[in-house]
């Protein structure tokens, strides 16, 4: 069966085989993620009984005869990894576009196409952008075969833009990516390990005043939240082949019975996965420490918490709906588990003073945090939060609204990120990852595998010697017996640890050794070693692409 687009009488042609094209290029070498959005758009095509095709700029060359080949072509996408958000230029979307022959009909959405009606405007040969989740609009556009009655649609009609109805489709427990259609020679690694991507959610039930992005629509409306099924989940994560699998919801333990059940269906199949996702810390209170202890049994590997503010009125401030008690009650329950604790900070909030904001790191130390990542108050004009801080009529802080800006917010921001990774909290964390008892590889293989992502294209790889020191443990690491005594050796060497970690941390209050020394280290290696490989590694895929497309 097959259906025609009508929305531009030139382009008036039947639908069997959809293209569609990841358009952003940027390459990280240390996690390179699949581009989940773009295959849910993907997953909707084939509900609607269309062939499907799905190219990753990151990967292509010259897509000139799969466009031909097109009855439709789709530009779709999100930044699945944080860190192209200062990257935006690095994309093809107008290259592409102008590959694609004037009777072939483009559909578009995701990052990039936020305001449909100036993005339309443009791009010329765009015909409808989708807003919001793809899956069902893309399914519902095919099978109507025009867009007037399909929602979260932005099409044009002659010279005028079109805006259709909005909704919040429910979440499909059946509609999600099939990983089997993927091409075999893209590579999607984290640390050089096969990695995969689960959205189980959408939306959060909070209003946090700083949040401009999480738990909304594409439109930045409020979206409430909800979640698919814990069989659901199940079935996707026994199809992903992929070790590593990273939840993108924005808050993965809004529905701890859920998670409590997944743990049981993963257990009980023997499905192995290392998961990471972030979550809230006043939820695990709904939850107990034995359930919390199955899901470390069940892989569940790491957890990051947004924890902000450990000031009550700067929560309350925040709208966060969280105190500071909480906290310190679910991060005592993590502690009672192997599970990799990550805390977010938000700093150079109204009113709180530098010693304020450095308390984050004692709190990391009390608290056994293996990492904290802090983040700056972002205040935009028009926000809520702008209005609150800033004099409309002169334009300054208000008073109480004074807040730490500029190098000396940076200069805290580096202390705690990395202050708290002294030698011994850096032990303690890899304990902790020997002792986990639902971990599906060893340490000393995520370790090798490290090694080898940041030596990559290296002079130390072409001499061949880390690879040949390297060989050993590998292999060693995939034993059961080596992994089953190292886990002995972790419990063991524990308590030693602790201690020489509380003198060392004693001095450090003294000294400052660690908010001294260990910055000015992070940013050497930061400067030395990763800044090159991130330019070797998008160095290597436009030398490898260079062909695509004769404007790049």
């Amino acid at each position: 069966m097959t259906t025609q687009i009508t929305y531009l009488s030139k382009k008036t042609r039947d639908i069997n085989h959809v293209l569609i094209v990841y358009p952003f290029t940027y390459v990280n070498p240390l996690a390179n993620y699949p581009p989940l959005a773009a295959e849910y758009l993907q997953a909707g095509v084939l509900a609607a009984g269309r062939r499907s095709t799905l190219l990753d700029m990151r990967y292509e060359k010259d897509i000139t005869q799969h466009i031909e080949s097109a009855d439709l072509v789709c530009l779709y996408g999100f930044f699945e990894d944080c860190s192209i958000f200062g990257k935006w230029g690095i994309h093809v979307i107008r290259e592409v576009l102008d590959l694609v022959p004037s009777h072939i009909p483009v559909v578009a959405g995701g990052t990039g196409f936020s305001n449909p009606e100036e993005a339309l405007k443009a791009y010329p040969k765009i015909d409808v952008i989708i807003r919001g989740i793809p899956n069902e609009p893309i399914k519902e556009l095919l099978e109507a075969g025009s867009p007037e009655s399909v929602r979260n649609l932005v099409y044009r009609r002659g010279a005028e833009f079109v805006r259709t109805p909005s909704i919040v489709h429910p979440l499909s427990n059946e509609i999600y990516p099939k990983r089997s259609l993927r091409n075999p020679r893209y590579e999607y690694r984290f640390i050089g390990i096969p990695v995969d991507l689960v959205r189980a959610a959408i939306g959060c039930n909070y209003r946090c005043r700083f949040c401009y992005q999480y738990g909304k629509d594409t439109e930045g409306n409020f979206l409430r939240w909800q979640g698919r099924s814990p069989s659901s989940q199940f079935q996707e994560l026994s199809e992903i082949e992929a070790p590593i699998v990273l939840w993108v919801d924005d808050d993965m333990t809004t529905d701890m019975r859920a998670l409590d059940q997944l743990a049981d269906l993963l257990i009980e199949h023997g499905v192995e996965k290392i998961l990471i996702g972030t979550g809230r810390p006043d939820h695990i209170l709904e939850t107990s420490v034995s359930v919390l202890q199955k899901l470390e049994r069940a892989g569940l590997f790491a957890l990051a918490f947004g924890v902000e503010s450990l000031k009550d009125e700067t929560l309350k401030f925040y709208r966060k709906a969280q105190t500071r008690a909480e906290v310190e009650r679910a991060m005592e329950m993590m502690n009672e588990t192997n599970i990799l604790l990550v805390c977010n900070v938000l700093l150079g909030s109204p009113g709180e003073t530098r010693a304020d904001m450095m308390e984050a790191l004692e709190f990391g130390r009390r608290w056994n945090v293996d990492s904290l990542v802090t983040n700056r108050l972002r205040v935009p004009e028009g926000s809520e939060i702008h209005a609150l801080v800033f004099d409309p009529a002169t334009g300054r802080e208000k008073p109480g609204m004074e807040r730490v800006g500029g190098e000396e917010l940076n200069q805290i921001k580096a202390m705690i990120k990395f202050g708290q990774r002294t030698p011994f909290r850096l032990l303690l964390t890899l304990c902790k990852i020997y002792r986990h008892r639902g971990l599906a590889m060893d340490p000393l293989y995520l370790l090798c595998c490290l090694i080898e992502t940041v030596t990559k294209r290296t002079w130390l790889e072409k001499t061949r010697v880390v690879p040949l020191l390297l060989f050993l443990p590998k292999k060693l690491a995939l034993l059961r017996s080596f992994r089953a005594g190292s886990r002995i050796v972790a419990g063991l060497a524990t308590p030693p640890v602790r201690v020489l970690n509380r003198l060392f941390e004693s001095v450090d209050r003294r000294l400052h050794l660690s908010t001294a020394v260990l910055p000015k280290l992070f940013d050497l290696w930061n400067l030395r070693v990763m800044h090159v490989l991130k330019q070797r590694a998008q160095l290597t895929r436009d030398t490898q692409t260079s062909s695509r497309v004769p404007t790049l």
